[in-house]
């Protein structure tokens, strides 16, 4: 937990493993990711709250895709996304 010019800052999701998506090819990231996030268990879910998924860089979606999903599934609709930085790969 930290704290940023008045707010606090918990990490919603955890990652369930460690595996690297870095020159995984798209039909790899999507399976890696699919796996990839909990819920942290230490919070206590607001489903009528906003929450925020930031992620510094967006390749196939894959992660953001998947966290999202997990978010749904915990019955969380008010989702803001950030995403720092773009790429693509073929």
């Amino acid at each position: 937990r930290s704290k940023l010019r008045g707010y606090s800052l918990t990490p919603l999701l955890l990652r369930s493993q460690n595996t690297t998506q870095v020159g995984a090819s798209r039909s790899a990231r999507l399976a890696q990711a699919s796996h990839a996030y909990q819920l942290n268990p230490r919070l206590t879910i607001d489903s009528k709250a906003t929450y925020i998924l930031l992620d510094d860089l967006w390749t196939t979606g894959a992660s953001m895709r998947a966290a999202i999903q997990k978010l749904r599934s915990a019955h969380i609709d008010n989702i803001v996304v950030v995403i720092l930085a773009l790429s693509r790969i073929d």
